[in-house]
């Protein structure tokens, strides 16, 4: 039986080895547009990502307290004049 000591050591073993073959099995042993055309289309998918992910953040925070600019406001008091 794995103890969970033993999954996490294997798990962040495997994310260094990961990186590593990345880096210098797949970006470097392509030619330098290949790589670049890559780090752009990551860094584009990357943001759109955390863009979201904001969103989606402020809606939740929105929807639990009431804060933010779409929060509405208390009714004002419309007695006639």
């Amino acid at each position: 039986m794995v103890s969970v000591l033993g999954f996490v050591v294997q798990l962040l073993t495997s994310v260094v080895d990961l990186v590593r073959i990345f880096v210098f099995e797949v970006l470097l042993g392509v030619d330098p547009i290949t790589a670049l055309s890559f780090l752009v289309g990551a860094a584009l998918t990357t943001a759109t990502v955390a863009y979201f992910a904001y969103l989606a953040a402020g809606a939740l925070v929105n929807l639990l307290t009431g804060l933010g600019s779409s929060a509405r406001e208390a009714p004002a008091d419309r007695t006639a004049r």
